[in-house]
């Protein structure tokens, strides 16, 4: 397969579980039928802004676990980050916390993947788009732009997009990709 692993979010599992509905237990028990706690080739990572659902997959410590914070942060202090690595392997924040902006043009990066790195963890952005309505000035209406600050400035372990083929293009060209793009 050429899929290298996979991600599934889980949402509002504590709401369904009142309901009845075990979203942990169901997710889980797939994944045991289909072996992948046992698979090596392919990772699997859960992703979910709830710590208790994310604790609950630490039985299976092939999987990487992924906590989601969608508000905008900056910084996270050392308590906080001790408290995220008792139960995620890997942070996922928006592009606003990592970046700095002042009326549409970057005016720096913040501390945060510098401080989530120093503990240990690796550090997702996401989800990054196509439109231009969605770039600071600076990226130039360029995707391979917004890849590349986050890729190689940032040094980000992980990004999500809703177009994989830019990211795959990038990744697959480096550098070259963005100055072919710009001459």
């Amino acid at each position: 397969s050429n899929v290298s692993g996979i991600l599934i979010e889980i949402e509002d599992a504590p709401y369904l579980a009142t309901r009845g509905l075990g979203l942990v237990d169901a997710v889980s028990g797939a994944l045991v039928n289909a072996s992948y706690d046992k698979e090596s080739k392919q990772q699997v990572f859960i992703e979910s802004d709830d710590s208790s659902v994310l604790s609950a997959f630490k039985k299976f410590p092939s999987f990487k676990r992924v906590l989601t914070v969608g508000t905008i942060i900056s910084d996270a202090s050392k308590p906080s980050v001790d408290e995220i690595k008792e139960f995620a392997h890997v942070v996922m924040v928006t592009r606003g916390s990592l970046v700095k902006v002042n009326g549409f043009f970057l005016t720096g990066f913040t501390n945060l993947v510098e401080n989530l790195h120093a503990a240990n963890l690796s550090v997702h952005v996401g989800p990054l788009k196509n439109e231009f309505t969605n770039f600071g000035f600076d990226y130039f209406a360029d995707p391979m732009v917004e890849i590349a600050t986050y890729s190689a400035a940032l040094v980000v372990d992980g990004i999500v997009t809703e177009f994989p083929a830019t990211a795959t293009t990038y990744f697959m060209q480096g550098a070259h990709a963005v100055i072919r793009r710009r001459t």
